[in-house]
């Protein structure tokens, strides 16, 4: 089968790549936006004629922080909607009958009660730090059930948790928690520094999943998953903030002290993802438990944070 990756130099698509080369059954095209503009549609028509995959991961979006999301609101709507668009639509045209399509767990409702279901989706509005690129990625889902029921294709959808690992974002400004903290702890063991400022109470309560798990999964959705329901990938446990940066303290070694920044939001209080539906179809469970986890990702980072930008 001979599978194309959208978005393949980003963060789950490097580490979709990995996994799936260890798959002989499948010939991997992996392309970005260096090797064709999904914006440009006689572009994305060039691609399906050069290639002609059997399956697709269309992973392809215009990602970004809060600060990123607050300022260009109307970049995350149009270039998300625009790039869905002109795929959806030459995918359709080629006949393409498999597609995983993959958007965030940032799409549910700010409200939805906890475990997050799927079928909470569209219950409400998304948190409003990001609300535009949110409401976007939810859109793409609809645009691809329209696809599906109209023309009878088996096109589906997966929702990653808060996914962390080799290949995140660990800029300054940009990244998320996990990513974050390793980087503030790191440059703060190396410079000795005394102490190291967390934004919150720690009292939140969140649900990671890495990154190589997330990939797993995805090509689980790829061989079992056929309904028109998006599903879970996560890890459907809590962990709250202040346990975590304790973790990631002892992982990188430092010894300082730690300063909570109660003057700084919190955000939601609690937010896990319900997985019933990842475990009974596709027998699927996370491998890497969590402090695991941070231990292969700050191995990743002391090896690659020279390249890493601020």
């Amino acid at each position: 089968m001979r599978i194309l990756i959208t978005g393949a130099n980003g963060f789950i698509g490097k580490n979709l790549l990995e996994v799936l080369k260890t798959k002989k059954e499948y010939e991997i095209i992996a392309i970005s936006s260096k090797d064709y503009n999904l914006l440009e549609q006689n572009q994305v028509r060039k691609l399906f004629k050069d290639y002609s995959p059997d399956a697709i991961f269309h992973l392809a979006a215009k990602v970004g922080g809060i600060l990123a999301n607050k300022t260009y609101p109307a970049d995350f709507i149009y270039t998300n909607l625009a790039l869905n668009t002109y795929f959806l639509e030459e995918a359709r045209k080629a006949n393409i009958k498999r597609l995983v399509y993959s958007f965030c767990g940032c799409s549910y409702p700010k409200n939805a009660p906890n475990p997050i279901k799927e079928e909470y989706l569209f219950t409400g509005l998304p948190d409003e730090n990001a609300m535009f690129y949110s409401i976007a990625k939810a859109t793409n889902y609809l645009q691809l059930l329209a696809y599906r029921k109209q023309y009878a294709l088996d096109w589906v959808a997966a929702v990653p948790g808060n996914t962390y690992g080799p290949y995140d974002n660990f800029s300054d400004k940009a990244s998320h928690v996990i990513p974050a903290l390793i980087r503030r702890f790191h440059f703060a063991k190396e410079n000795n520094a005394k102490e190291v400022v967390v934004w919150g109470s720690g009292l939140p309560v969140r649900d990671f999943i890495y990154v190589q798990d997330v990939a797993k999964a995805l090509v689980l959705v790829l061989e079992k998953y056929h309904s028109d329901s998006p599903i879970n990938i996560s890890s459907g446990k809590g962990i709250s903030i202040k346990e975590l940066v304790q973790i990631i303290k002892e992982v990188v070694g430092f010894e300082g002290e730690i300063v909570w920044d109660k003057t700084k939001p919190d955000g939601h209080a609690v937010k896990i993802f319900d997985v019933t539906k990842m475990k009974t179809e596709l027998g699927f469970e996370p491998q890497t438990d969590l402090k695991d986890g941070i231990r292969k990702t700050y191995k990743w980072f002391k090896e690659n944070k020279e390249a890493i930008k601020d």
